[in-house]
């Protein structure tokens, strides 16, 4: 029976955030609470076990998730990703302008939350698509994906650092293999 209502509980995570376009974490809430008192448990320990969940979880990340946040600040308010936009633009050029967006925008996401890389780039890319005329899903594409990519496979962001530290996995080799799993990734 806890295997067909974690089963359910599932379902129901992926129809809230997928179908309703109710917020992830608050998704999370309503099927943890759902699934508690499905099996059984009361309100207290419904929120001792909601509690000790997040709290083991973001306890371990905190520092991470910290200087990922001071150091995305720190590139964004010092122009440090425009700068690095620039550069590879005049590197790749026109012709391969795709790659060298695809690298500005992992070289972004690397130290940057999604949402704060997503509040950067997306001003270059229509400076970009207006400087070298050409559309602009056209450069969005390949420097969102990359984005995308840095944010969902590599530590310092929160997934990948929590999934480590779960395995006992070194973050240094984390990262490493991360971004050699994220260039097939991002080329797809």
């Amino acid at each position: 029976m806890p295997l067909l209502l974690t089963l359910i509980a599932l379902i129901l995570l992926i129809l809230l955030i997928a179908w309703l376009k109710i917020d992830t974490f608050i998704s999370f809430l309503i099927v943890s609470i759902a699934l508690g008192l499905a099996t059984g448990l009361d309100v207290p320990q419904i929120t001792h076990a909601v509690q000790s969940g997040i709290g083991s979880t973001l306890g371990e990340l905190i520092l991470i998730v910290g200087f990922g946040a001071l150091l995305g600040k720190l590139v964004a308010e010092s122009g440090a990703a425009q700068q690095i936009t620039d550069a590879l633009v005049k590197l790749f050029g026109i012709k391969h302008i795709q790659w060298g967006l695809a690298l500005a925008g992992f070289v972004i996401g690397i130290p940057l939350f999604y949402s704060a890389g997503f509040v950067i780039v997306v001003p270059l890319i229509f400076m970009i698509s207006e400087s070298v005329k050409l559309p602009i899903l056209y450069v969005a594409i390949p420097m969102l994906s990359a984005l995308s990519v840095a944010h969902g496979y590599l530590p310092p962001h929160p997934s990948p650092s929590a999934v480590a530290l779960q395995l006992n996995a070194d973050i240094g080799k984390t990262l490493l293999y991360g971004i050699i799993v994220s260039i097939p990734a991002i080329a797809i």
